[in-house]
């Protein structure tokens, strides 16, 4: 019995001393500055013809998905802690990889952050489903859905964008934000001066005011 103890002592004390590995969700160190961004896979938004054909009627988007998704991938770029995946080496497709994404396939590509979602007009409205995935520990962090107006398609994007930002860094996302500026244009003897707004990746640039010299 004394042996017995013994042994179970000496165990608790390696196990204390030399902790067992977990292998816990990803996360990105923001106080880094670039050194290491993220890979992170951004998958299309996968939308069935019917939905597609109705979008690109109401908006004149070929393919509002794809469009949403590189809104998405552009701000986690410009954000300096990601580095998006070329689409080129995915090697499932957007539909599948929203159901059920064989993680194998997305380590292979060594992503370490996976995004998927999908697209459907329902009454002419736009709604919106997406996952963040863990590809190293093969699970879903994160799960959410919008509905709106097809115009708002921009913002969706900023949003999700703000929400991965927030899932894997712990700080709130900027994207979707809008930016307030004085325009300027006309000779230098004569300068015309516009109160103007967009958002804060430069689209949807509107003037609030006529101008003044």
């Amino acid at each position: 019995m004394k042996n017995y103890m013994n042994k179970f002592l000496i165990l608790l004390l390696m196990v204390l001393i030399y902790p067992i590995k977990s292998f816990g969700l990803i996360e990105v160190d923001i106080t880094r500055g670039n050194l290491n961004p993220l890979p992170v896979a951004v998958s299309p938004l996968s939308i069935d013809e019917k939905s597609r054909k109705s979008f690109e009627n109401l908006i004149n988007k070929k393919n509002i998905g794809e469009e949403i998704s590189s809104i998405v991938e552009n701000n986690l770029k410009t954000s300096g802690l990601f580095n998006p995946l070329s689409k080129d080496a995915f090697l499932q497709a957007p539909d599948i990889a929203n159901l059920k994404p064989r993680f194998e396939d997305w380590n292979l590509i060594k992503a370490q952050a996976l995004i998927t979602g999908k697209v459907t007009n329902i009454d002419n409205k736009l709604r919106v489903e997406f996952r963040l995935w863990d590809v190293l520990a093969g699970k879903e962090m994160m799960a959410l859905a919008f509905t709106t107006v097809p115009t708002n398609w921009r913002r969706v994007g900023h949003i999700i964008s703000d929400k991965v930002y927030e899932r894997l860094t712990g700080e709130k996302g900027y994207f979707d934000t809008r930016i307030i500026y004085v325009a300027e244009e006309g000779p230098k003897t004569k300068r015309i001066k516009k109160l103007a707004i967009m958002d804060q990746d430069g689209a949807n640039n509107k003037f609030l005011t006529l101008g003044t010299d």
